[in-house]
């Protein structure tokens, strides 16, 4: 599994974002073979000092089964820090990760960019990972 913010190797198409920018049951799938199967995502800020994480999506392998992590990387330490998981959900449902991130400081760069991702260990074969986009919400207002 990467330990660093590079680009993973599949990278969303044009349609991909589209499908996952809006909650509406529009997944972009990620086929592993008991590997990582991960979707990350670079989401813009600004100049905001907080904000709450919030994914939505689903996976066919069950999360009681396999953890589903959110993660963020901090760039002060180029470590990933795991926000929220979920190891009780079952197969084929929507479910919901959420962190409330109240110092972007050591998260954003100068550009007002911060990378966050979902991932899944794939324990059987074949599998479909985690799907849709998080929402990034400054404070406590809706999301974007």
């Amino acid at each position: 599994m990467p330990t660093d913010d590079s680009e993973l190797e599949t990278v969303y198409t044009d349609q991909e974002i589209t499908d996952v920018a809006t909650e509406n049951s529009v997944w972009v799938a990620q086929t592993g073979l008991l590997e990582y199967t991960i979707h990350q995502y670079k989401n813009y800020v600004g100049s905001e000092t907080n904000c709450v994480l919030t994914w939505k999506g689903r996976t066919n392998l069950a999360p009681s089964s396999s953890t589903v992590y959110l993660q963020i990387y901090n760039l002060d330490t180029l470590l990933w820090e795991t926000v929220d998981s979920d190891n009780s959900s079952a197969v084929d449902t929507n479910f919901t990760l959420t962190a409330v991130i109240a110092d972007l400081t050591d998260y954003k760069d100068v550009t007002g960019s911060m990378i966050c991702r979902i991932y899944q260990f794939d324990t059987v074969s074949p599998s479909v990972s985690p799907s849709a986009s998080p929402s990034i919400s400054p404070s406590v207002s809706p999301s974007i």
